[in-house]
C-alpha cells in the first residue's frame, strides 16, 4: 500500500513540506512560462501581420498602361482568301520516335 497523504493543516515531515514547495515552485514556473509563450506568440503572429502590412503598401504592385487596341475587325469569307489567312496545303505529318524505356532507376 501507499503511504497515506498527510491530512490538512499538518505540516508533514520536513522532506515532506520541501517536496511540496518544489511541486507549487514547478507548477508556478510551468504557468509563467506557458503564459510567456502564448504572449509571445500573439505578439509574433501580430508583428507578422504588421509586416505585410507594411510591405504590402511599400511595395504595392505596378499599373501598365492600357494601350488602345484596335477594334477587331470582322473579316468576311471573300476577304480572307484574298491576302487574310490561307488554309495550310497539307496536314502535318506525324513525326515517328523512338520510345524513351527507362527501367530499374534508383
Amino acid at each position: 500500500m501507499s503511504p497515506r497523504p498527510p491530512r490538512r493543516g499538518t505540516a508533514g515531515t520536513p522532506r515532506e513540506v520541501a517536496r511540496n514547495r518544489a511541486v507549487m515552485a514547478r507548477d508556478a514556473g510551468l504557468r509563467r512560462i506557458s503564459s510567456v509563450t502564448r504572449w509571445l506568440a500573439l505578439g509574433v503572429f501580430g508583428l507578422s501581420g504588421l509586416l505585410a502590412l507594411v510591405a504590402s503598401h511599400a511595395f504595392h504592385g505596378r499599373t501598365v498602361p492600357s494601350t488602345t487596341a484596335p477594334a477587331a475587325q470582322v473579316v468576311s469569307p471573300a476577304a480572307s482568301s484574298s491576302g487574310g489567312l490561307s488554309p495550310a496545303a497539307s496536314a502535318p505529318a506525324p513525326v515517328q520516335t523512338q520510345p524513351v524505356v527507362v527501367s530499374g532507376g534508383s
